[in-house]
């Protein structure tokens, strides 16, 4: 879907992504082993690095888009291409600052973001332990709970015994 949007969506779409970067790149780690031990994560893997890729090259991006819009248009008006509309469709680049060349800076920015998918990743795990940990926590008070019964059916065989030898020896 995010793919979807990138390329035929809102600007705003890509904006928002290119600021928060860190959210997919933290899905550059997926891991999902289906029941028959197959990797199923391994597409969410991929398309999180094409999609990182995209949003870091910005020429790419534009020209995909407008290629996508060329596309399109062509299939909405059935003819061979666009009446200059191509030119309209960077307007909304015009509203993002443009991105920082000097090597320090980009650097920068993607130690930041790259901090960020980290810390989004420690977040999912600890989330995900404490669930795990929840989960424990029932299985725990159920197992006492079948315990507890196994006694009180114990004292009721041991009561219902006690009672047979009462009724048989009068």
């Amino acid at each position: 879907m995010l793919d979807y949007c990138l390329h035929a969506g809102s600007e705003n779409v890509v904006i928002y992504f290119r600021d928060n970067i860190y959210i997919v790149k933290t899905l550059k780690e997926f891991q999902y082993v289906d029941e028959d031990g197959k990797d199923q994560g391994a597409n969410v893997r991929q398309k999180a690095k094409d999609i990182t890729n995209l949003l870091t090259d910005e020429g790419r991006l534009r020209e995909e888009r407008r290629s996508r819009a060329h596309m399109r248009d062509r299939m909405i008006r059935g003819g061979p291409g666009m009446d200059g509309g191509e030119d309209d469709f960077d307007n909304g680049s015009s509203r993002r600052n443009p991105r920082p060349q000097a090597n320090g800076r980009v650097k920068d920015r993607d130690e930041d973001e790259l901090k960020k998918a980290i810390e989004e990743s420690k977040r999912s795990l600890a989330a995900e332990q404490a669930k795990s940990g929840a989960l424990s926590a029932e299985e725990r008070d159920l197992q006492q709970a079948i315990r507890m019964s196994e006694e009180e059916e114990a004292k009721r065989q041991l009561l219902n015994n006690y009672m047979a030898r009462l009724i048989f020896n009068a």
